[in-house]
């Protein structure tokens, strides 16, 4: 393991655990009046960990994208494995949001799937990169696997700005909540604070796997080299 990744699980760790303890013992909770009562919606602190791990699947998806561009305009293949490496993280983490996502509407609407912009737009990003790894499974021939992927990658990551924008437009009555709007931030204080340090901390921590992944993608193409020469010799 890279000192680099380490670092940053390490820092990620820290400010994901004091993310826990500001949303939990710091911010305010949620109240609601039923019949008089006050009731604390406890289902409001998914919200702290749910929006952060959303929004670090869309860098992640985003940056496939953008490394899937620059292998087919450069042809190299770190690349294309920093490609592969950001696609797999972020889908690990849409997947996170698809489960956060389904506990946060059933605790909160009494549903479990609600068809509003955000979700809807999430599910068709898990639906597309759940056949980015089919496509890549399909292929035989590497050069062909990273060519195709590349593209699909380019292509899955145009949905991702429309999923940030879905939950942003009033004409399709969104219901989640929007954190940052052109007024700044839709929340101030603890809350902000607590927002703020889980999603870094998520941040930090997605890149410390990144790295990770990278790592172990590389020196598995080092491997097969080595297999090949001995092969040869």
């Amino acid at each position: 393991m890279k000192k680099s990744s380490l670092v940053l699980a390490s820092v990620g760790a820290v400010l994901l655990m004091a993310g826990i303890y500001l949303a939990f013992f710091v911010a305010p909770d949620a109240v609601v009046r039923i019949d008089d009562r006050e009731l604390v919606r406890y289902s409001q602190k998914i919200f702290y960990f749910h929006v952060p791990v959303a929004e670090t699947a869309l860098v992640f998806l985003l940056l496939g994208g953008f490394f899937g561009a620059m292998f087919l305009a450069k042809r190299k293949r770190s690349y294309e494995q920093m490609s592969y490496a950001a696609v797999e993280i972020g889908f690990i983490f849409v997947i996170l949001v698809m489960l956060t996502g389904i506990l946060w509407t059933r605790a909160d609407w009494g549903v479990w799937w609600e068809w509003e912009p955000r979700l809807t737009t999430f599910l068709v990003l898990t639906l597309m990169y759940a056949g980015y790894f089919v496509l890549r499974s399909s292929v035989q021939e590497e050069s062909a696997k990273a060519r195709f992927g590349a593209i699909f990658s380019i292509i899955a990551a145009v949905n991702v700005p429309l999923t940030f924008v879905a939950g942003r437009l009033e004409s399709l009555k969104p219901v989640h909540p929007t954190v940052f709007t052109l007024q700044g931030a839709s929340m101030e204080g603890p809350m902000l604070a607590a927002f703020l340090v889980s999603m870094f901390g998520m941040l930090f921590f997605a890149f410390s796997l990144f790295i990770m992944r990278l790592d172990l993608l590389r020196a598995r193409e080092d491997i097969e080299y080595l297999k090949e020469e001995l092969e040869v010799g």
